[in-house]
């Protein structure tokens, strides 16, 4: 059966490169049993990945080698071709393949597994860790906001499209003039400045003007993530969402409220490391209107590199070529180094981003987040550092770390750079 079953998957995709978008994240080359199907697939991907065509001809170049001559590649992938299937099968040939490849690795722990009485309690646990990393090779998949708010809320308080996007910040509005499809927008902070809860108030008030965002949150779980949400969207703060065992006073009603407000948005979360090809496998089908990874130095690469800088500018690369593919601003936050904490003013520059080059070079919109005050953590200051088809500028806001909300004010932030600003009506006015 598996035999027959690497051929259809082989087949089915020559014929229809688009549907490997189904099976992307469940199939990986190497649980192909037969070597040259093996590497035909792994082709096949990368083709798929850089957005060309996979045919007879350009994976029979692709895979010919010493090993494998181009009659034999080319009348292996003529089988393959000739094999009766339908795309509505792919996936259930691909789950056989699947299915193969795991009773084999069973096998393997199992046959290679040497009891012996003196290490009998080290040997069980790494089995039982092998065969734990087998039944979770499976990729965590994105959920949607509803899905989740309905697996947690009953665990608190008891034992034509816009052609631009804005983020619901007038001031900020103002100085970028939206956000526009293809643009990488990159914010930038210390750690424990905000610039999470910052870009989680941009997602709430995107989705409430009825935009459908991705959210990759690669540092927090997705229970962690609609908390934050939860909190902002209902002015109960945090500490209180995640321990409280019954409301006070109107909670009850806010949060119920709250709750039923996230659960229409069209918001899909995901959480833990991606690589971005598998955040672009993901993306490709969903019709987003924005993207946002949260972030940056946490996404994988897909292949290695000699340097962490050329690691982060190759993944920046990646970002602002899917946001060109896709057509929809990407929000990528990014991690600052310390330079600016050792100077008198902690106000930082673009080039404190961590492995900062290629970032600098690829973003449209560079915006950065700094503490005002040492003492007072609830003034921040916001910089919009690089604005490739507009203005820079700088705005006070307010920011209340119990209900992670951010306010802007009328306190004016005095420039020695000059940066000004122009009135730009937006859909909030």
């Amino acid at each position: 059966m598996s035999d027959l079953a690497e051929k259809t998957v082989i087949g089915c995709l020559l014929m229809d490169n688009k549907e490997l978008h189904q099976i992307y994240d469940l199939l990986k080359p190497d649980m192909f049993q037969d070597p040259v199907l093996k590497e035909i697939y792994r082709e096949i991907v990368k083709l798929y990945d850089i957005g060309q065509p996979a045919n007879l001809v350009t994976v029979t170049q692709a895979v010919e080698s010493e090993s494998y001559t181009r009659e034999y590649i080319t009348q292996v992938l003529r089988d393959c071709v000739l094999l009766p299937y339908t795309s509505t099968e792919l996936k259930s040939y691909a789950e056989s393949v699947v299915r193969d490849y795991k009773a084999e690795v069973f096998r393997n722990i199992l046959t290679r597994t040497q009891v012996t009485a003196a290490g009998v309690e080290y040997q069980i646990a790494d089995t039982i860790q092998e065969l734990e990393a087998l039944k979770r090779s499976e990729k965590n998949k994105s959920k949607k906001l509803t899905a989740i708010v309905s697996e947690y809320q009953d665990q608190y308080f008891q034992e034509r499209k816009e052609e631009k996007l804005y983020t619901g910040f007038s001031k900020l509005d103002e100085i970028t003039g939206g956000l526009e499809g293809g643009d990488v927008i990159v914010i930038g902070a210390r750690p424990g400045v905000g610039k999470s809860a910052f870009t989680s108030q941009i997602i709430l008030e995107m989705a409430k003007a009825g935009k459908r965002i991705g959210f990759y949150n690669l540092e927090m779980s997705e229970k962690q993530v609609y908390e934050r949400l939860l909190s902002n969207q209902s002015g109960i703060r945090l500490n209180r969402i995640r321990r409280a065992i019954q409301f006070l006073g109107d909670e009850r009603e806010r949060f119920e409220r709250a709750n039923k407000t996230l659960g229409k948005m069209d918001i899909l979360i995901s959480s833990g490391t991606k690589s971005v090809s598998e955040i672009r496998n993901e993306c490709r089908h969903q019709e987003l209107d924005c993207i946002i990874i949260d972030y940056l130095q946490l996404v994988r690469a897909d292949t290695r590199y000699q340097s962490r800088a050329s690691e982060v500018g190759a993944i920046s690369k990646a970002i602002k070529a899917l946001a060109m593919e896709l057509n929809v601003p990407i929000i990528a936050l990014s991690q600052l180094n310390r330079t600016s904490e050792m100077r008198e003013t902690k106000e930082p520059t673009m080039g404190e981003l961590r492995e900062a080059g290629d970032i600098e070079q690829d973003a449209s919109i560079i915006i950065l987040l700094w503490n005002l005050d040492n003492e007072d953590k609830t003034r921040k200051g916001l910089k919009v550092d690089k604005n490739r088809q507009g203005e820079l500028g700088k705005i006070v806001y307010r920011f209340d770390g119990n209900e992670m909300r951010f306010q802007e004010t009328e306190e004016e932030l005095k420039s020695k750079d000059g940066f000004k600003t122009v009135r730009t009506p937006t859909p909030f006015d």
